[in-house]
């Protein structure tokens, strides 16, 4: 009888001692791959950005104006990037809102709170229309103006408008073609003014 209760003891200390192995693996397991998971770092990002006194900062920093003055970046560069809200109705006037572009830079290269930041990249987005097609369709093309201040300076110390491709065929019953600007071009363009250059 006793024999038997040693060899239950034994038993269950064995399959304790595995499944605590096991259930450790397991956790350190998700964590890396949550660390590694580019949308759980998106999703960090975003969530460390919207608790920055950045955000609430936008209309103040869609108001700061500066003389042009080309000129490289302070060193070291903590940048933040806005853009224009689109998807606000034309005649209600520019809205702006803190740009994704802010969260592809390096590390580096990011300004975490208001304090830090001592440069601004201000996008700016619209369509023109540059042509007409054969069924009187409109042609638009799209051009994006990066317009990238000092802080302190109180300057423009880089401004450029970036214009889209040819707009695209159009079939007979469409009203409209569009000549896109990549958002990857928008990016490289930032980047490269800091001296990143993909090689």
């Amino acid at each position: 009888m006793i024999k038997n209760n040693k060899r239950q003891y034994k038993f269950f200390l064995i399959m304790t001692m595995f499944l605590f192995i096991f259930s450790g693996c397991g956790s350190s397991s998700d964590e890396t791959d949550s660390s590694s998971d580019p949308e759980a770092i998106r999703e960090s990002q975003i969530s460390e950005l919207e608790s920055s006194d950045l955000i609430a900062n936008v209309d103040a920093y869609t108001a700061i104006q500066g003389v042009l003055a080309e000129s490289a970046a302070p060193t070291p560069a903590k940048v933040f990037i806005i853009e224009n809200d689109e998807s606000v109705e034309e005649g209600a006037g520019e809205k702006y809102v803190y740009s994704p572009h802010y969260l592809d830079l390096p590390e580096e290269l990011q300004a975490k709170s208001d304090a830090e930041m001592n440069v601004l990249a201000r996008l700016r987005s619209y369509y023109m229309e540059t042509g007409t097609y054969s069924n009187e369709g409109i042609a638009y093309t799209r051009y994006v103006q990066i317009t990238i201040l000092d802080r302190a300076a109180g300057t423009i110390i880089h401004e450029e408008t970036m214009i889209g491709s040819a707009p695209f065929s159009i079939s007979e019953d469409q009203s409209a073609g569009y000549g896109y600007v990549a958002e990857y071009q928008v990016l490289d363009t930032i980047l490269s003014f800091f001296g990143y250059t993909e090689e």
